[in-house]
């Protein structure tokens, strides 16, 4: 498992559980959005967007300067076009 850099764009749903946007920029400069609770990307309740957070992923390949991941697993992360696998630079993800 890793976690990879993803930009709060902001507060969607300020209720309990707080929903946010945040987008995700693959290696190709395509920005790539999500909509989900706070706990996902954050440990931060009171984050402010813009910011920065951190979505769990598994990487399925790797080659010189990318990753393949997969936001499927662990915690069923699906883009707003309902995409899961994304290639992004290695300096992105922590592993």
């Amino acid at each position: 498992m890793a976690d990879i850099k993803v930009n709060v764009l902001k507060i969607v749903d300020n209720s309990f559980p707080i929903f946010v946007e945040f987008e995700l920029m693959d290696c190709n400069g395509i920005s790539h959005r999500f909509v989900d609770k706070v706990p996902v990307i954050s440990h931060n309740y009171d984050l402010i967007p813009p910011c920065t957070g951190y979505m769990r992923c598994s990487i399925i390949k790797e080659t010189n300067k990318t990753f393949l991941i997969d936001t499927s697993r662990p915690d069923d992360i699906e883009s707003t076009k309902g995409e899961y696998q994304f290639e992004v630079n290695m300096d992105q993800v922590i592993v």
